[in-house]
């Protein structure tokens, strides 16, 4: 069986993050090669990726198919119509799904055999969607429901097409105003199969959904293990479920707090604390510093500083002395459903000494604040803060 994986979406609600979203790592896995795996556990074992013009050359693993425009799902699958034929799943490359989900669903596919078979969880307040209507005489989607959900079932995009085709021409045959072509597809078709599951599911549409996706990487996809090559003081510290790959090292009096993730080449400093984190490749956390609950890119540099309940994508330095703070004197929520919250640092983006960074700020691509400053508003791409 084969599926069709979405993995062209503009992302404009990632920003300041700029590394498209299933190309992201987590340890050292992108979120799109997670989504494959959990795939192939499942049975499927043929892969189509829709991927945007600029993403082409950085997926040579699998086989692609360019969607030009950012015209949603519809566009996507439509931009694939030429070579789909057969029974299809059609997945997003930036849902992460419990595998039990996933074998519930597949379990559905040989059940209902030749019918469609869709897919729905219980809603959740941070959570927003297509819902399943119910209660007429055939199952319908409505997508964003401006007046109350018509149930409590939350569609997941994970649908079995047995006939691939009749779908693509459902969808050239629909048109609306809003941005649920594909939904409204789905229910031109009607005869469809409701699979109720439960488990996990984290989308990523926003910045800091890049952490709830770093503690389910922790949680259920960590392997407590270390690398022959790594260089471990003997006076540093390791407690609890801690992967560390090949070519880390871990200096003096260091202390990591599992769950961790270390990545390749990753260098942890002399009196450094890291906990609860994922650590991606090439990664230099300075002496002194702490990070803490945060995800942290390849390629970024620390120097003495405290980093808490923080994204840093890509390329960043952080000059000795500053810190991401991440909780507010009131205790108020910095957005809905988080009161614990640090800064967003896009890819190349710098902090000079000593810089003090107030909660859920961002900083844009390349956005620099110079030294011993105080940022309490976010920086696009690019912006330079300076006395």
């Amino acid at each position: 069986m084969q599926a069709l994986i979405l993995a062209a979406g503009e992302g404009k609600r990632i920003k300041p993050i700029v590394t498209s979203k299933p190309l992201i790592p987590f340890g050292g896995q992108t979120l799109l090669d997670r989504v494959i795996h959990n795939l192939k556990a499942v049975g499927i074992n043929k892969f189509l990726v829709v991927v945007s013009p600029k993403d082409q050359d950085k997926l040579k693993a699998y086989p692609t198919v360019i969607q030009p425009q950012p015209n949603g799902m519809s566009g996507a699958v439509l931009a694939a119509r030429s070579v789909l034929v057969g029974p299809t799943v059609v997945v997003n490359g930036d849902d992460l799904i419990d595998p039990k989900i996933l074998t519930k669903f597949s379990q559905a596919i040989k059940t209902y055999q030749d019918k469609v078979v869709v897919t729905a969880i219980k809603s959740r307040p941070d959570l927003t969607g297509g819902y399943f209507d119910l209660r007429g005489p055939t199952l319908q989607v409505v997508e964003k429901p401006k007046e109350k959900q018509p149930s409590e079932w939350l569609k997941l995009v994970l649908d079995y097409f047995p006939r691939i085709e009749e779908f693509i021409a459902a969808l050239k045959s629909t048109q609306s105003l809003r941005d649920d072509v594909y939904e409204q597809a789905l229910n031109q078709l009607g005869n469809l199969s409701l699979v109720k599951a439960a488990g996990y599911f984290q989308p990523l549409k926003y910045p800091w959904q890049i952490l709830d996706l770093a503690q389910l990487i922790l949680t259920h996809y960590l392997k407590p293990q270390t690398h022959p090559s790594a260089q471990i003081h003997k006076t540093a510290v390791i407690e609890g479920l801690v992967q560390i790959e090949a070519g880390v090292r871990i200096m003096p009096y260091a202390i990591i707090k599992g769950p961790v993730y270390l990545g390749k080449q990753v260098i942890i400093g002399d009196h450094a604390l890291v906990r609860n984190s994922l650590i991606e490749a090439n990664s230099v956390v300075g002496y002194k510093s702490e990070i803490v609950r945060s995800y942290v890119g390849p390629n970024n540099n620390f120097h003495a500083n405290y980093v808490g309940d923080s994204v840093i994508e890509a390329d960043c330095n952080l000059g000795s002395g500053a810190t991401l703070a991440n909780l507010r004197f009131d205790k108020k929520e910095i957005i809905p459903g988080r009161n614990k919250l640090g800064a967003i640092m896009a890819q190349a983006s710098q902090l000079g000494v000593n810089v003090s960074v107030m909660p859920g700020v961002s900083l844009g691509a390349k956005a620099i604040v110079g030294s011993g400053l105080v940022l309490a508003k976010s920086l696009e791409a690019g912006e330079f803060k300076k006395n």
